[in-house]
């Protein structure tokens, strides 16, 4: 009896791709792979299309979704479904997890006339809750990867067969995904890659499958190379009598499962070290993370009291799940600035669609409010108009962490930046950022301190505590206005020798806001450096063609990437057609201003990846007890 091979690929692109990217991959990748499996159409494959991508591919690319359909009528491919956002489905809410399925099953079957009966794990994340919403999805069977099996206590060779797995009585079939097989294949000639299918040949209830990235062949390596490689191997299956070619559904119906079992938390092999061995550190590790999916939750409440039930809900909101933007590791895209700000802007709009529905802001036009935002025990500012929202964290040095524009078709995250984490592929002198780059972030320099120094992280060179300190919060009487309080020490060579009185008076305005800070000595001794009033812009990237952003300070212009430290009081940050972000300082003081980048490992290599824009207004201080100094900041997105 032949062995029994399934041949599954995985067509995926983010929501908030690129449209460059995208066509160039569909022109490599997806028109090679049709004309491939259109040229063997004998043969079985099997075909899992992201939410993202097939949304994109139905607006752009229709004669192909048709091309690729028929050969599902005609036997050739097997469709696999999935969930409309690519949401790993442990980091969306309970009883949304559902509708993420039915959505894309609905949209596929409308598309395609046809129901996939299998589902693809986006990441291939697995917890052992997942039977239960797959079986009330209508799912026969999921594919799971065997490093899950071998994490649950099992033997290799139990993973050659299905199985049946259950939670509370609703069960779902278990197909192992081969993780070798992933590893040679396309990586080692075809003939290799048979003879290690053909080791498993008369064993009839056994099955092999190869379940990754469609994108291996004609974006990972060339078009040619890939052509020639699946021409030779796909012939191969065609004369080669040890191994058949299969789908799963057909699979399942003559050879059946094993028996059942159960499986712990897992993913991939690379997945889990990248994880730690579970999905959700992804939301510890990296701050800019869990903030996306922290707003999800919160714009979630809205809806439901808006909408009720969760069908009703605006697709937008279900985009917003994408996985991509959430992790990193050789992929994933928390670095990649246009995938982040889709999934803000996914938000931003369902919110006000909410909002709308709500009547919000009748009769309340400024919303405050103390809530612990980000589940870490303590509470944030969340200030809420109609035209924007600033987010607030006293207790990480009064910052700013968030700051949505919610003008129609201009919707963004203008803090939407990036922090520069340890990662352990980056080597050398590499400082990470010791404080989460967000604005209102307090430092006392020292006189001799430079650019450099701040964005390559000397260490020491602020004298202060008042990065990270814990800024008390007063609300006045006037809705528009709110403060900030925080006292903390200025040491020199280790010694506290001052005690500095911060307060930041937050007046809100019609399209942004503008911050007065106060810096008062409290102490015996004199404050003597550079007080600098930190922040982070992030402009809004087009995603339909590309565009250089620039910036100017004082009317004079700069490339993004070019540095800047002298004098000023008024930038603007360009980004083609989007309205310029501002900032105007009350005197002409030092400015710092630096192209924020980080380091990302892609399957292509190293890559330096812009973050946003990096500015520091400085306030040369003495302060001798009793005696104070001021600046205000206004920053706004004109609409």
């Amino acid at each position: 009896m032949p062995a029994n091979f399934a041949f599954v690929f995985h067509f995926h692109q983010p929501h908030g791709q690129l449209k460059w990217v995208n066509e160039r991959i569909f022109y490599n990748s997806y028109k090679l792979l049709l004309d491939v499996m259109k040229s063997f159409s004998d043969l079985k494959f099997l075909v899992h299309m992201s939410g993202p991508l097939l949304l994109y591919l139905k607006n752009h690319h229709q004669d192909w979704l048709e091309e690729i359909f028929k050969l599902g009528d005609i036997g050739t491919v097997e469709f696999i479904g999935g969930t409309i956002s690519e949401a790993v489905l442990p980091l969306v809410p309970r009883e949304l997890r559902l509708e993420q399925i039915r959505l894309y099953m609905d949209v596929f079957e409308k598309l395609s006339g046809q129901k996939p009966r299998g589902f693809w794990l986006p990441e291939r994340v697995w917890e052992p809750w997942l039977p239960e919403v797959l079986a009330d999805a209508g799912v026969e069977y999921v594919l799971v990867d065997d490093s899950v099996l071998r994490k649950s206590g099992y033997p290799q060779e139990l993973s050659r067969y299905a199985w049946i797995t259950e939670e509370s009585g609703r069960a779902v079939k278990v197909v192992f995904i081969d993780e070798k097989l992933r590893y040679i294949l396309p990586w080692r000639p075809p003939e290799e890659v048979v003879e290690y299918l053909a080791q498993h040949e008369k064993d009839p209830a056994a099955i092999l499958v190869w379940g990754s990235d469609a994108e291996k062949f004609g974006e990972w390596v060339s078009p040619e190379y890939s052509r020639a490689w699946l021409t030779r191997f796909l012939e191969l299956l065609r004369s080669d009598r040890r191994v058949q070619a299969v789908h799963i559904s057909a699979y399942l119906r003559e050879a059946g499962v094993k028996g059942y079992l159960y499986l712990d938390s897992g993913s991939y092999d690379k997945m889990l070290e990248w994880s730690r061995g579970f999905f959700r550190n992804f939301l510890k590790k990296y701050d800019e993370s869990n903030n996306m999916h922290k707003k999800a939750l919160w714009v979630k409440q809205k809806l439901e009291k808006a909408f009720g039930k969760p069908e009703k809900y605006p697709l937008e909101y279900y985009m917003a799940y994408c996985n991509d933007a959430y992790w990193h590791g050789l992929f994933g895209g928390i670095y990649l600035a246009h995938l982040r700000q889709a999934i803000y802007e996914s938000l931003i709009r369902a919110e006000v669609e909410a909002e709308k529905a709500l009547n919000y802001y009748e009769g309340t036009p400024i919303r405050k409010i103390l809530v612990d935002f980000d589940y870490d025990g303590s509470g944030e500012v969340l200030v809420e108009t109609k035209n924007y929202n600033l987010y607030v964290k006293p207790s990480d040095g009064g910052t700013l962490f968030e700051f949505d524009v919610k003008y129609e078709g201009l919707e963004h995250n203008v803090q939407d930046t990036m922090t520069r984490y340890r990662e352990p592929y980056l080597e050398g002198p590499f400082n990470p950022d010791w404080y989460r780059r967000i604005s209102w972030r307090i430092h006392v320099w020292g006189l001799e301190t430079t650019i450099h120094d701040w964005m390559f992280n000397t260490p020491f060179k602020d004298m202060s505590d008042l990065a990270t300190a814990r800024y008390s919060v007063v609300f006045t009487d006037e809705p528009a206005r709110f403060k900030l309080r925080a006292i903390g020490g200025v040491y020199y060579h280790g010694t506290r020798a001052a005690s500095l009185l911060v307060e930041k008076e937050v007046q809100l305005l019609e399209n942004g806001y503008s911050v007065k800070y106060k810096f008062e000595n409290l102490g015996e001794g004199v404050v003597r450096g550079k007080i600098g009033v930190e922040y982070h812009l992030a402009w809004k990237i087009n995603r339909e063609e590309e565009q250089q952003p620039w910036y100017s300070i004082d009317g004079r212009t700069f490339s993004i990437s070019q540095w800047y430290a002298g004098s000023g009081s008024s930038l603007k940050l360009y980004s083609g057609k989007y309205p310029p972000i501002t900032l105007e300082a009350s005197k002409p003081v030092e400015v710092w201003i630096a192209m924020l980048s980080s380091y990302a490992r892609t399957e292509k290599g190293l890559k330096e990846i812009p973050q946003g824009l990096a500015v520091m207004f400085l306030v040369d201080a003495e302060l001798k007890r009793g005696e104070a100094s001021e600046l205000q900041v206004t920053q706004r997105v004109e609409h």
